[in-house]
Parts: C-alpha cells; structure tokens; sequence
C-alpha cells in the first residue's frame, strides 16, 4: 500500500495533491487542481504485506510553466562531425554521450 503524506515522519494530508491511484501497474500522483502553475513536494509511505512500512522522498511535482529547473548541456565529449572518405568503414563513427545536467 502507497499513502501519499505531507511529511517524511507521519502521515499526514499533502497540500495540492491526491492520494496516488494504480495504473497499469505504476502508481500515478496528480494535483488536485492541474491548471495552477506550482510545485508540490510530498513523501510517499510505503506498507509491505507483513506491515513494516518506509517513507521515501521528498518528491517534487512540477505542474505547468515553471523556469529553470533543470539544464541541459551536450556532452564535452560529444562528436558532432566526423570527416570520412568514400567507401571508409562508418563502424563505430558516434559515440553517443548521455547529456550533463544541473
């Protein structure tokens, strides 16, 4: 069982957001109200079947237009262009680097 709580020591109501539904396997958080433009942290208590229970979070729902959360940069190692000749082996020419973020 998933209760969704305000705090990370106790249950208790979280401003903004709706107890957590199961769908299709994952559990879902939403806003109660989706148009307002904020952030909602919360902690989510988790119960295992034999009862013993763990909070985790904070967690952070960004709903709407916020700014500058979070950047992304291309990798310094990324390869935008690599000169090769007709009938060179193209085996290995990119190497994809994940992107940095801060």
């Amino acid at each position: 069982m998933i209760q969704i709580s305000g705090s990370g020591t106790e249950v208790t109501s979280p401003t903004g957001v709706n107890q957590a539904s199961l769908v299709s396997g994952s559990y879902i958080v939403k806003p109660t109200d989706s148009s307002l433009h904020q952030d909602y942290t919360f902690y989510a208590k988790v119960t295992a079947a034999g009862g013993s229970s763990e909070f985790f979070g904070p967690f952070v729902l960004n709903v709407g237009c916020n700014t500058g959360y979070v950047t992304y940069a291309d990798n310094s190692n990324f390869v935008t262009s690599v000169a090769k000749n007709v009938g060179d082996s193209t085996s290995g020419v990119y190497t994809f680097h994940l992107p940095t973020s801060s």
